[in-house]
């Protein structure tokens, strides 16, 4: 399937007369001009960088909780599917579009309010449509102490919706869901509830207590379709009183599982409390450059020996990490010390603070204006590579790494989508994979943080790339102590239908053989949300009982996370 753009469904006969009315009356509700069913439009808004999506009907921007209350009412009076998103960047997983053609996908990005930041305890209370950006910049603003943690995907997208899905960060505070207390949520049948089991105004610990009282139900609204959070408090950190980064490259490739063993060992100890991002080569070409098709030699992927090969030219490793040692002077210098006595005798570490990127950038942006001005590209080249022993792609990337493991959101890494793309990638903040035609899609199964299951499931997977010719692409992202995501990428040229045919191909045959061994995946896409709970029927079952007495008339996103298929 060439998957350029998303067309619009077109509304059935039997519907149509509904769908009609339904529309006419949310745009009474909302506005006209808050109502997206132009067939052009609707498609272009449903792009998607994954293999292929299912269509949407409309798109509906409500602004308050009333008018998403008067659109649930109406949807449920005319049995019309709602998919809610926060703010439709959902990239690699399926964007805005829903798992069911036809639905009507209600955009949260006018909820846009920072409700408080709680300094005193450490919170913020937010709107769905609230971004990272945008919370980051207001903690700067007010010169509050308190930092949040991002993703490394875009700066634009939504704190709560990425929080829902259990995405996973950089700092301590990195898993996301973990660190939301108190949701306000409007219900399939209209009615606005909160969690925690206190009163609707005037909680005192409706963000400080994560339990609350009686049964815990900040759950079923998290990777679910039980109703829509429209307010979540979010814990952020406290500004530590020394931070640094630190880089770990591996010297030998056959030591990866010691490698894995000695994460989990300073997980355990706290020497290493952030989500580490453990990747492999082929990801860091990504983030660092363009994809050479002119080493292709015929084929359609880059082989083995041409990977080596760019290996040696950037002097990069088969596995690199970042990660964040935090606390007060005396627990850096003791987490350093570990860190060093478990990564030292496996490969390369550096600690980086911040006196350290100030001279990288400065030297950096030197060797820039050089190449620019008298000496030429390739003469400042050769400089930056007897000063840093790297190229200067990667000498620009450790800042970004340094700054995103203390909060900071930023865009740079969200480029590495345009790996296969043949445009160049964009600068400054105009990037958007979705409508540049970008191909990407993750699968992410979760693993016991141990070198034996590590590396059996990279090893179960290695050959299905292999079968559909794409490079091996994967991203390790430490969950807890315990956990391990193994985020396996596959680029593609969207514009290349039957690579796109490949990549679905693959993907789901990855999905296939890492459910069968046991391996589920942290969360998934729109395109594989119907298969995703076939290996748990009794649950499954459950989680419809839940959904059938919360939504009889099943319309609050149907089919997600395969509820109310």
């Amino acid at each position: 399937m060439a998957c350029d753009t998303v067309e619009a469904v077109e509304v059935t006969q039997l519907d149509v007369t509904l769908w009609q009315q339904g529309i006419r009356r949310i745009r009474e509700a909302i506005g006209a001009e808050h109502v997206i069913d132009d067939s052009e439009e609707v498609a272009y808004r449903s792009r998607v960088i994954i293999p292929s999506a299912r269509k949407p009907s409309a798109f509906l921007y409500p602004k308050t909780v009333a008018q998403i209350q008067e659109i649930v009412g109406i949807a449920n009076e005319l049995k019309l599917p709602l998919w809610p998103v926060s703010r439709g960047k959902n990239w690699g997983y399926g964007s805005a579009t829903p798992c069911q053609d036809g639905a009507l996908v209600m955009v949260l990005e006018r909820l846009d309010r920072i409700l408080e930041v709680n300094t005193e305890m450490a919170y913020a209370v937010v709107e769905p449509g609230v971004t990272y950006r945008q919370l980051h910049q207001h903690l700067l603003d007010q010169n509050i102490d308190l930092w949040l943690d991002c993703t490394d995907g875009p700066a634009d997208a939504s704190v709560t919706g990425n929080a829902l899905e259990r995405g996973i960060g950089e700092t301590p505070y990195g898993d996301h869901f973990e660190n939301i207390c108190g949701l306000e949520v409007v219900l399939p049948n209209g009615r606005l509830m909160r969690t925690g089991g206190g009163p609707m105004e005037g909680y005192q610990s409706w963000n400080c207590h994560k339990w609350g009282v009686g049964p815990y139900l900040e759950g079923l609204f998290s990777q679910s379709n039980y109703g829509i959070v429209t307010k979540m408090g979010v814990w952020l950190m406290p500004k530590p009183e020394k931070f640094v980064s630190c880089l770990f490259e591996l010297e030998n490739e056959e030591d990866f599982p010691q490698l894995i063993d000695a994460m989990r060992r300073l997980q355990f100890n706290g020497a290493i409390r952030s989500k580490v991002h453990l990747i492999n080569d082929f990801i860091m070409f990504a983030v660092v450059d363009k994809y050479p098709h002119h080493l292709l030699q015929g084929g359609k992927c880059l082989s083995r020996e041409t990977q080596l090969q760019l290996r040696k030219e950037y002097n990069i490793s088969s596995w690199t990490f970042a990660a964040g040692i935090y606390g007060s002077r005396d627990q850096v210098r003791a987490g350093m010390r570990l860190a060093k006595q478990e990564l030292a005798p496996l490969g390369r570490l550096q600690f980086i603070s911040d006196g350290k990127i100030k001279t990288i950038q400065q030297l950096t942006r030197w060797l820039q204006n050089l190449g620019k001005r008298s000496l030429g590209a390739t003469p400042a080249k050769k400089i930056g590579w007897q000063l840093f022993k790297k190229p200067l792609s990667i000498m620009e990337f450790l800042p970004h790494v340094h700054a995103i493991e203390k909060g900071v959101p930023s865009d740079y890494f969200v480029k590495h989508a345009y790996y296969k793309n043949r445009r160049p990638k964009p600068e400054g903040k105009d990037i958007d994979p979705a409508r540049d035609h970008c191909g990407l899609i993750w699968l992410g199964p979760i693993i016991p943080l141990n070198g034996r299951q590590v590396t059996e499931v990279l090893d179960m997977v290695r050959p299905l790339y292999e079968k559909y010719q794409f490079e091996f692409s994967t991203a390790l992202m430490v969950a807890n102590p315990r956990s391990v995501i193994a985020l396996m990428s596959i680029f593609f040229d969207k514009q290349n239908p039957e690579e796109t045919a490949r990549a679905e191909q693959l993907y789901f045959e990855m999905g296939r053989v890492t459910q069968a061994a046991g391996y589920q995946q942290y969360r998934t896409s729109t395109a594989y949300m119907d298969r995703i709970l076939e290996p748990a029927p009794e649950f499954r079952s459950l989680a419809s009982q839940i959904k059938t007495a919360l939504d009889p008339n099943n319309i609050m996103a149907p089919g997600k996370y395969g509820v109310g298929l």
